[in-house]
């Protein structure tokens, strides 16, 4: 479960970022991530804060793994 805090969030779902797919999530909103589902986010100029909790495990995969900032620093 998710919910915006502060500022507004770009929230949409699928294997590439998308632009036109992108939802406006502003302060106060609350949404969910489906387990297994590939989803991005963008913010704008301003300072965004989500608050993100729930039972685990997670994790963090990228679809396209050029997109991963981790392996852009080796």
């Amino acid at each position: 479960m998710a919910t915006v805090v502060s500022g507004e969030w770009h929230f949409g779902y699928g294997t590439r970022f998308n632009q036109k797919s992108l939802k406006a999530l502003p302060a106060g909103s609350v949404y969910s991530e489906p387990g297994g589902t590939n989803h991005f986010a963008q913010t704008g100029d301003d300072p965004v804060i989500v608050q993100i909790s729930g039972y685990g495990p997670t994790d963090t995969r990228y679809f396209n793994p050029d997109d991963d900032p981790e392996l852009r620093r080796r």
